[in-house]
């Protein structure tokens, strides 16, 4: 016996309403944030602070930045930071191990731009099963000063953007401020894939939130007060988690403190990129998220991506207005399409990148193939979801982000 027969004619009417109802808000919800996104960004984004809130005491920061190995642009990544004409700060470098070749170029920069009070840190912490935060450990027991700043970009434009961080967390009860990620001009297919993304389908909901002042964050870069987050048991607490950037934020938020979004974009310098090793992080990404928000990162999450939302939404639009899905969906993907160019421009522009360094067709080529890969990248986060494999270690996630590692060589499980 089949389903359909199970339920009377009343009852399945029902059901299809109340699918298509749900199919109808999400549009209408993607389409608000996108039109939030466009003429919003327009107006906060590069918008300079006023300096006259810390013109007389301008407080000092410490800019963690945490280095493993040597790629082409890191050292160009690195000299933005020693080059910052911030009157004080101090630059707290950590790697992992006495081996790493970015410790001569530590010591390079050192020479080079004496006058910067720069201090390296070898070996993380102990107990810390994030590695990141395991690196950056040392450097944050070590901050001198209230404002902390944990940077894993290129700073472009170092001092516009410090001041107008600093400015911001002058504000009452103003905890973080982050920047949205987006990337540096590189030429490649697979960078021109990270620059449509972060430009379009992650600004695009990144932005509108920011705006709407809901708690959205990434961990890229983001300076905070240090005392407002040892109230919280410091950076270090947070190290059991691998998203400790959601975890910590969301904390602050939960205690009432603000998040307020820079004026200023990170920017990411990308020498080495491949669509395998984006689409493996994307994977990453959404693993995490699904033990951390399962309904929202399982059922909402894809109902805003422009092909699985199109389509529910054509059979909706059809349902109750009659109107043809197959229009409905190609003009649907055609609007999303110009839109995230658009703003892909918008934030290039305001970026003082100059035009984007790639033409119309390869956007267009790239930008599909981006959204397909968004719905092949949730299947396989599906297939396991409570595996992440992250550099050298693989870790095994349960529901609320608590984190275990998996040591493959004793194959057993050290719990941290």
């Amino acid at each position: 016996m089949g389903l359909y027969s199970l339920l009377d004619e009343q009852t399945w009417s029902y059901i299809v309403f109340f699918l298509g109802v749900i199919a109808l808000v999400l549009y209408a919800m993607s389409t608000f944030f996108i039109i939030v996104s466009q003429i919003g960004g327009r107006f906060i984004l590069f918008k300079k602070e006023d300096t006259a809130l810390i013109s007389d005491n301008v407080p000092g920061v410490s800019i963690i930045k945490p280095l493993m190995g040597i790629d082409p642009l890191l050292e160009i990544n690195l000299e933005s930071h020693f080059s910052i004409s911030y009157p004080k700060f101090e630059l707290l470098c950590c790697v992992q191990d006495d081996h790493d070749p970015a410790i001569n170029l530590v010591y390079k920069l050192k020479e080079k731009y004496p006058k910067v009070d720069c201090s390296l840190f070898i070996g993380g912490k102990d107990g810390i099963i994030n590695p990141m935060v395991h690196n950056m450990a040392p450097a944050y027991d070590h901050a001198k000063y209230e404002y902390v700043w944990i940077s894993t970009s290129r700073i472009k434009g170092s001092t516009d953007i410090m001041m107008d961080m600093a400015c911001k967390l002058q504000k009452p009860n103003v905890a973080l401020c982050h920047q949205m990620p987006f990337t540096t001009d590189q030429k490649g297919f697979a960078q021109t894939l990270e620059k449509t993304y972060f430009g379009g389908a992650f600004a695009r909901y990144y932005l509108a939130f920011n705006i709407l002042g809901l708690c959205c964050c990434t961990g890229m870069s983001y300076m905070f007060k240090k005392s407002a987050l040892d109230e919280l048991h410091g950076l270090n607490w947070f190290g059991k988690y691998l998203a400790e950037d959601f975890y910590l934020t969301h904390a602050l938020h939960e205690k009432g403190h603000r998040l307020v979004m820079s004026s200023y974009p990170a920017q990411q310098n990308l020498a080495q990129s491949a669509v395998v090793g984006y689409k493996n992080r994307m994977v990453r990404w959404l693993r995490l998220r699904l033990n951390m928000m399962p309904l929202v990162s399982g059922f909402l999450e894809p109902m805003t991506e422009c092909i699985p939302l199109g389509l529910y939404a054509a059979w909706a639009f059809y349902h109750f207005l009659g109107i043809n899905p197959y229009i409905f969906f190609a003009v649907h993907f055609c609007l999303w399409l110009i839109s995230d160019h658009l703003l892909l421009r918008l934030i290039q522009v305001k970026s003082k990148h100059g035009p984007l360094p790639f033409s119309k067709l390869q956007y267009t080529i790239v930008w599909i193939l981006r959204e397909v890969l968004a719905v092949w990248v949730f299947f396989v986060a599906l297939i396991s979801p409570r595996r992440i494999k992250w550099g050298k270690h693989t870790y095994k996630l349960s529901l609320g982000g608590h984190t275990e590692l998996l040591n493959t060589h004793d194959k057993g499980k050290v719990k941290l």
